[in-house]
């Protein structure tokens, strides 16, 4: 819910849960010594040279509205998040500045759902076919990981759904909210012997706080393992999302904002501005252990995309994709002992193939006219990878990563009444990664590590030429973006009650992509290179147990992003800030759980200013959004009831939830 207008009873209750906490039963807060870390390609438990954050299944569904994946992931310090409330243009996720620039869904961070890849070859994911109410736990490592997984790993977010229940269950949720929002969720499984098997369907519908930003979607799940023998499993997934209307309300000039900030722009409206979407996905893994010391991993999987855009323009204003995105993996683990040293090593191979069919029409008021472009887009990757892990004492550990990746993009031009335009890259790159941890005392940890980043243009901006916005082929003048990452963090626990973790980090960057618009083509992201830019911030994380039942996080991020070397045409853009991160974001989450099943937690969201234009011209007021979330949960003999309530923007705080970076005419 959203701008609520009776608070009364509800705040009456946030000064007693003080003192309800007193009478509550200690909740003890989960140590990264406790959960199970697969991001890094070596399955650890405990402290890792690398700095990741985990999220469990409590933070990511309960109480929670489960619209977007922003509800879950909001504590992670270096993780930025903004756009959540446009379906069309899907939550965009920036770790440490990679993934800013993304016009729409995730660019630059590698995207993982129970270990298959969810973010393309090319650096593109979108999490639209991803719902809350069916994950388990989110893993978020934070700096660049080429080393581990090649192009586009600015950064990992892997997240794991539900496995197969010990004991049969069934489950229905409906919720319901402001702005028209309806939810209907079904969620049930059952395990027999070696076979177990979970199945999940969703249907969500929202009238938009905007004009013309309806949503409608719905989404299906199914997944089945089938454990043969101790430490070996078979394993299918499948996922379907059908979103037959999603409308895009279009950006805004504060002007405008001012007068009415819940209107659509006009031309959104002329031209019926919205999308529409199918997408499924088949995916099967693998895993076989013998003798305690090997393991063989076998992953495939594909995927397909439909995809129609109407752009609030007419000329090509109308964009259809049809996608195919196929691919599978091997890896081979070992552990033993090395000079007498504990060690473990995996080698792996990954393959995978983007192959997008994109045409453009005409946008006669929403509806398809005369075709302009029509190009097969393929991208397709090879890497080789290598990880290893050395306990050289009982206090230092040691990791390093190693990848040779080869990836091709190519563009077979179809519309050759105005010439071929068809073309081809090819990029082959090395890029390594090391880390130490180093146990000081029992409850202290220090680590550092060096990381590279290697970001191949994404077909959509290979394919977007300001030089010839209207034709075929590839914009060949853009180069890769590359970077270097510096860290080094602290982390432990204090007495019983107090986790923390504080880490700083330096990224060196080469050819930094940066979006812009055109005047004729509102609304569609053009691409350039900077020279090079720098990226130095601080990360902090805290978790405090305040009293029983009763616990406060808190996480802060600081982040100086500057362009070293950006040359436009009279301009001169040195020592400017990159736009769309804020330098100061925050959050802080207060919980209390009582023995009876009760659950309250109020928690608030801080970004502060930030531009919107790379000559820093224009910028974005700084905000503290507050929500509140309460439920209960109740047996009736076999049968279990949890009612819950949430409220967004508790205080009412008007802010932009989207920024559009170097758009034209002012609409940020």
């Amino acid at each position: 819910m959203k701008h609520p207008r009776h608070l009364l009873t509800l705040l009456l209750l946030l000064p007693l849960l003080p003192a309800a906490a007193q009478q509550a039963d200690t909740l003890l807060f989960s140590l990264l010594d406790s959960v199970t870390v697969t991001a890094l390609r070596l399955e650890s438990r405990g402290a890792v040279p690398f700095s990741v954050t985990i999220i469990g299944r409590e933070q990511i569904q309960e109480g929670q509205q489960q619209l977007a994946l922003d509800e879950a992931l909001a504590g992670v310090p270096g993780l930025f998040m903004m756009g959540s409330d446009n379906f069309t243009q899907d939550l965009r996720l920036s770790i440490r500045g990679f993934g800013a620039r993304a016009a729409f869904g995730i660019r630059g961070i590698k995207l993982l759902v129970d270990g298959l890849p969810e973010s393309t070859p090319d650096g593109q994911g979108q999490v639209d076919n991803i719902d809350a109410g069916l994950l388990d736990q989110a893993e978020i490592v934070r700096g660049p990981m080429a080393g581990l997984y090649g192009n586009a790993a600015g950064g990992v977010v892997s997240l794991s759904s539900e496995g197969p229940p010990e004991q049969p269950f069934a489950e229905a949720r409906l919720s319901a909210g402001s702005f028209g929002f309806q939810r209907y969720q079904l969620k049930g499984g059952l395990t027999q012997g070696k076979l177990g098997f979970l199945a999940y369907g969703s249907h969500t519908q929202i009238d938009g706080f905007r004009e013309h930003s309806l949503m409608r979607t719905a989404v299906f799940n199914i997944k089945a393992d089938y454990r043969y023998r101790a430490g070996s499993k078979l394993q299918l997934l499948f996922n379907y999302m059908d979103s037959p209307e999603a409308l895009d309300a279009g950006a805004l000039s504060r002007e405008a904002v001012q007068a009415d900030r819940r209107q659509a722009w006009g031309a959104n409206l002329n031209f019926n501005a919205g999308e529409a979407i199918q997408q499924g996905r088949v995916g099967g893994r693998w895993e076989h252990k013998w003798k305690e010391r090997h393991q063989l991993e076998a992953r495939a999987f594909y995927l397909w995309r439909d995809f129609n855009n109407r752009l609030p323009f007419q000329f090509g204003g109308i964009v259809q994709l049809d996608r195919q995105f196929y691919g599978g993996g091997i890896s081979y683990s070992y552990q033993a002992k090395l000079a007498g040293m504990p060690y473990r090593f995996r080698l792996g191979l990954d393959v995978e193939q983007q192959a997008d069919l994109r045409q453009r029409f005409n946008n006669l008021q929403g509806q398809p006219g005369e075709r302009s472009f029509y190009q097969d887009e393929l991208f397709r990757s090879i890497g080789l990878f290598g990880v290893q892990e050395l306990q050289i004492s009982s206090a230092l550990k040691a990791v390093l990563s190693t990848r040779l990746d080869n990836v091709r993009p190519e563009a077979r031009d179809r519309f050759l009444a105005d010439g071929d335009d068809s073309g081809k890259i090819e990029y082959t790159r090395f890029n390594p990664g090391f880390g130490l941890l180093y146990q000081a005392a029992p409850r202290l940890r220090l680590h550092a590590n060096i990381s590279t980043s290697f970001e191949a243009p994404a077909l959509i901006e290979l394919s977007a030429n300001p030089e010839n916005p209207v034709g075929g082929g590839f914009n060949l003048a853009l180069a890769p973006q590359r970077a270097v990452n510096y860290e080094l963090g602290i982390g432990g626990q204090w007495g019983h009650r107090l986790r923390y973790q504080l880490t700083g980090f330096y990224i060196a960057l080469q050819d930094e992509l940066v979006p812009f618009e055109l005047e004729g083509f509102p609304g569609r992201s053009f691409f350039r290179n900077a020279g090079s830019s720098r990226r130095q911030g601080l990360e902090a994380e805290l978790h405090y147990q305040l009293a029983s039942g009763f616990s406060a996080q808190l996480s802060y991020t600081y982040s100086d992003f500057v362009y070293q070397d950006y040359q436009l045409p009279g301009r001169d853009l040195q020592g400017k800030r990159l736009p769309g991160i804020p330098p100061h974001f925050g959050f802080l989450r207060l919980r209390y759980l009582h023995r009876s099943g009760l659950l309250a937690a109020l928690q608030g969201r801080y970004a502060g200013p930030l531009f919107a234009d790379d000559a820093n011209t224009a910028e974005d007021n700084a905000y503290f959004a507050l929500a509140l979330r309460l439920s209960y949960r109740a047996r009736l003999g076999r049968l279990g009831l949890h009612p819950f309530l949430g409220i967004n923007n508790l205080l009412d705080m008007r802010y932009s939830d989207n920024i559009r970076l170097n758009a034209f005419g002012g609409r940020y």
